[in-house]
């Protein structure tokens, strides 16, 4: 048996590429969440909720200034047959750094506008932390594009890793020290410029250099022009309910929001950090419409992996409010009943997650942004209708309306490329509806509570 298994991992062919890349990246995941639990417990004891609050804000603008820039450089270097060549690598690294010097301004421009939108004076400064660290951010070697494209993992998952530690020290020291939000700005900082200089240090690959080819920049701009806007669009779907809150909620209700957050997003977070490190590179080199062993082999796959987060959404559904009382102090307790709520509500989205990358690795990245504007627009929609007149169980529905309305379409899109699977999305739809119903008659107090939020 254990024979068997070892053959499975060794070697370098695709195969154990993609066993190997999958463990990585459950590990990967995994550690790093663990990590944000260990520091969030640690925090929430020498912080007020309103620091959290306004951690969100300054993340979702971090989130969404880099998405809204997105022209899809890393997903290029996967995708393209120069992924190797270091004059396509250097052209890449030289958009990148561009895209940050830009960043960084535009964060410095909308200061303090921000801090005047939210009433909250000590955003202006937050804002400066944060074109540093964007700007940094963009720093980072294309080596770890090259590490996706070939699914060699380790030693980027173990960077990940090796950086949030070390945050996450700053972290608790200096919230120990000043007892402010500065303490996790600050952190978030150290991790990003850590993890930029490593990634030049300890990656293998060829050194980036200041370079820009003019066929690479017309190839990289002919298929990023359309991720540039899908990647703002994907923001949108999956932030747009804490930018609206931000705004209606108080930031302690913020901070609760997002607690909850961290732990419901997590099966879907997952599969999403899965789909992007494996099954995209895996549609990119095998195909599902090019032999019916492709797949079958990618259905599944897909079965496996979507049960196993399913069964994790199912039990945060479960124990989210006795998860929150038995690791929190009583202040924040008011995220338990967020999180059952919240657990249901992002079941739809856990199990087409992922499908349209066969757009992608087929070229095809426009149809894969006009899918996203479609899911965009309907959420957006619904979130902004749902919270303004039934409040947060209105925000915590427009996800998976979203979700259900757009399916159709999805499924007609990628149905050319064989990559559709009914019975597995109708299996965990039928799921949905028998775990969330349970889910709810067991935590009864949990929905009243969430249904009284305005």
């Amino acid at each position: 048996m254990f024979g068997i298994i070892q053959r499975q991992f060794s070697g370098d062919g695709m195969g154990a590429r993609v066993m190997r890349g999958s463990v990585l990246t459950f590990l990967g995941f995994g550690g790093g969440q663990f990590l944000r639990l260990l520091s969030n417990l640690i925090l929430t004891r020498l912080l007020f909720p309103e620091a959290f609050g306004l951690m969100a804000i300054v993340s979702l603008f971090l989130a969404g200034l880099q998405m809204f820039s997105d022209v899809g450089l890393g997903t290029s270097i996967v995708r393209s047959k120069r992924g190797d060549d270091p004059v396509f690598l250097n052209t890449a690294w030289t958009l990148q750094v561009m895209r940050g010097v830009l960043l960084g301004l535009i964060c410095c421009a909308i200061a303090g506008p921000v801090s005047r939108f939210y009433g909250e004076p000590i955003l202006y400064e937050l804002m400066f932390g944060l074109a540093f660290t964007v700007f940094i951010m963009e720093m980072r070697s294309t080596r770890i594009g090259t590490a996706s494209r070939n699914i060699h993992l380790g030693r980027v998952t173990f960077l990940d890793l090796g950086c949030q530690s070390v945050a996450i020290v700053v972290m608790v020291v200096l919230a120990w020290v000043w007892e402010t939000v500065w303490a996790l700005v600050v952190g978030m900082m150290v991790q990003q410029a850590l993890h930029a200089v490593l990634s030049h240090l300890v990656l293998p690959g060829h050194p980036n250099r200041l370079r820009l080819e003019r066929a690479a920049f017309w190839e990289l701009f002919h298929f990023g022009k359309y991720l540039f806007v899908s990647s703002g669009l994907t923001f949108i779907i999956e932030n747009g309910d804490r930018m609206l809150l931000s705004k209606f909620f108080t930031l302690a209700n913020l901070g609760f929001y997002n607690i909850a957050y961290f732990f419901g997003s997590v099966p879907l977070m997952l599969m999403g950090n899965f789909a992007v490190r494996v099954v995209y590179p895996l549609y990119s080199a095998r195909p599902p419409a090019e032999s019916e062993a492709n797949r079958r082999a990618l259905s599944k796959a897909r079965f496996g992996l979507t049960g196993l987060l399913f069964a994790m959404q199912f039990v945060l559904a479960l124990l989210g409010q006795w998860l929150i009382e038995l690791l929190y102090t009583t202040e924040y307790w008011a995220a338990g009943p967020i999180l059952v709520v919240m657990s249901v509500s992002l079941m739809p989205s856990l199990i087409i997650r992922g499908h349209a990358f066969v757009l992608l690795a087929v070229g095809r990245s426009g149809l894969f942004t006009a899918y996203q504007a479609l899911r965009a627009v309907l959420q957006t929609g619904l979130l902004i209708v749902g919270v303004m007149n039934f409040g947060l169980i209105g925000a915590l529905a427009a996800q998976p309306l979203a979700a259900i309305l757009s399916y159709p379409v999805l499924y007609y899109l990628i149905r050319p490329y064989r990559a559709e699977d009914p019975l597995h999305d109708g299996v965990f739809m039928a799921l949905t509806i028998l775990c969330g119903s349970l889910a709810f008659w067991i935590n009864q107090d949990a929905l009243l509570h969430v249904l009284s939020i305005q």
